[in-house]
């Protein structure tokens, strides 16, 4: 069973891996690929021969996607280990009533290449996914004031009950990708599969899944983090990070809302580091009445700067078993390293693990490819949903005086502040050393004429801290596209912005594509004037 599941059983005359199943047939030429490992010459092939190839292929994923949402209603997907699945200890999961087109095989199959996705680096182990979000949900938050007191007779009563809410929503996302060429597909599966190298031998359908859904994956495995919602340009590629809301946007709409007072504490640096995140754990900790099941997250960039400092400040206090990433005065709490945000991103957040998730409709969703158009030029394309939201945040504020007020008593998740301070009377800011700037006092009126080294994936956005003499930006030049001049008229007042993208023409050994660039200006994706 395992070497047919695996893909190292023998071809019969009439079927792949001996697994007597119609999609295994030898009678389709994609299969023949897979079993002589030779290309075949797609341009003599018939039009039944490539619309059967399509069909078989949309058949299959919508097979792979089903399956995926069984095993999730099921509570199977968590038996799927990849590394014990491919060393021959395959799962205990109810293969009976399954459909003849596929077969029990198959679907084995199908599992292992779900097991493979599950097994790729992922955020799901920091940031939960849950299931089953579509457009928008309001999900209610209940927060319990002091209830106990000493008895007395009657009807005596204590406690209050703060209800809050919290939107839950979901973006679409899209993968279109056109082969001009269907043939140079199946060069490269023909010489990955020659290599000998997977221990799972792929299918030319199975390959094709892996190829697509393994660059889609690791996309979204960033998105989760980083992402922020924009609308699209109509350009040919907009960035994949524009495409939904990550944890990072999540936590910045909470603070937009009046909910969430991050401390007055600005970007670290690799020498301060350590007693940075002391300094938010220690202020976090005399709010609490516990820190039990409490957490600080971190860039995992940033964890070198932390351990060598950690060393400086406690080497001697250090035993042989080495330098711990855990906070030192705080024990047993570990500091969770967060990947995928990049270098020049300091936001620190403190809250109980599971509370910043991600949210999809249907599981695997992603992976529903389809082929179509015609065969000399092949689309492929899919469709799924993403989001992201911190469960449980805080009652909403009128006001930031009436936040300010609250002393963060009503909170369940803990920010900072790590804006970049913009030199007074600053004109130019330099992208490359933050996403968030903070204005401060200038000696007259400053106006922001451009964002140099910006990144086309990127929103960056600029704060007002002083309306002494405020820094404004000016609909002209680098921002002539936004959608008015904007004079912030209080502290906290902001505009966040992105680069505008546009399409060019690009000859490379004398095929000319389109491509995408920035054109160096800027559009405008919310603002707050009070």
């Amino acid at each position: 069973m395992t070497g047919i599941v695996m893909g190292h059983a023998s071809h019969t005359k009439t079927h792949l891996f001996g697994n007597e199943c119609e999609f295994m047939s030898l009678s389709k030429w994609w299969n023949k690929v897979t079993a002589t490992r030779k290309e075949v010459n797609l341009e003599s092939l018939s039009d039944e021969d490539k619309d059967a190839f399509k069909k078989e292929f949309n058949a299959y994923t919508q097979s792979l996607i089903n399956r995926s949402e069984h095993l999730m209603t099921s509570n199977a997907m968590g038996m799927l280990d990849y590394q014990k699945m491919i060393s021959g200890t395959m799962p205990f999961v109810d293969y009976t009533d399954l459909d003849a087109r596929f077969g029990e095989y198959t679907v084995r199959r199908q599992d292992v290449i779900l097991a493979y996705f599950r097994n790729l680096p992922s955020v799901a182990n920091i940031f939960p996914v849950q299931s089953g979000v579509r457009n928008k949900e309001v999900v209610p938050a209940v927060q319990f004031g002091e209830l106990s007191q000493g008895y007395r007779k009657g009807r005596v009563f204590k406690g209050n009950i703060k209800f809050a809410s919290e939107l839950y929503w979901v973006n679409d996302v899209m993968f279109k990708y056109e082969f001009d060429d269907m043939i140079a597909l199946q060069k490269r599966y023909v010489m990955d599969l020659s290599k000998g190298s997977s221990v799972f031998q792929w299918t030319f359908i199975e390959w094709c899944v892996i190829w697509f859904g393994r660059q889609l994956f690791n996309e979204q495995q960033r998105r989760r983090v980083v992402g922020v919602r924009v609308p699209q340009q109509n350009v040919v590629a907009n960035p994949a990070m524009f495409a939904a809301d990550g944890v990072l946007r999540a936590i910045q709409r909470a603070e937009e809302e009046l909910k969430v007072l991050p401390f007055d504490l600005s970007r670290y640096d690799p020498v301060t580091i350590v007693d940075y995140l002391e300094a938010i754990w220690d202020m976090v900790d005399d709010i609490l009445l516990s820190m039990e099941g409490i957490a600080l997250y971190a860039n995992m960039k940033h964890r070198k700067w932390y351990l060598r400092q950690f060393r400086k400040k406690y080497g001697t206090d250090s035993d042989f078993d080495g330098v711990k990433s855990s906070l030192i005065d705080v024990s047993p709490v570990q500091i969770i390293w967060v990947p995928n945000m990049p270098a020049n991103c300091y936001k620190v957040w403190v809250t109980s693990p599971g509370n910043v998730e991600n949210l999809e409709y249907v599981p695997n969703e992603m992976l529903g490819f389809k082929f179509k158009e015609d065969f000399e030029s092949v689309t492929a394309q899919s469709r799924w949903m993403e989001g992201s939201v911190v469960q449980k945040v805080g009652v909403q504020y009128k006001t930031m005086a009436e936040l300010q007020a609250s002393k963060r008593q009503n909170q369940w998740i803990f920010t900072n502040f790590p804006v970049t301070k913009l030199d007074p009377d600053a004109t130019v800011i330099d992208g490359v050393q933050n996403t968030e700037f903070l204005a401060g006092d200038n000696t007259d009126t400053a106006t922001v004429s451009n964002i140099i080294n910006a990144s086309e994936e990127v929103v960056y956005k600029i704060i007002c801290g002083s309306t002494a003499k405020v820094t404004k930006i000016t609909k002209s030049g680098a921002f002539s596209e936004i959608a008015s001049a904007w004079t912030p008229t209080a502290a906290g007042d902001f505009i966040k912005v992105y680069a505008q993208l546009e399409d060019y023409n690009i000859t490379v050994d004398g095929e000319t594509y389109k491509a995408t660039r920035p054109t160096g200006k800027f559009l405008e994706l919310d603002r707050k004037v009070s």
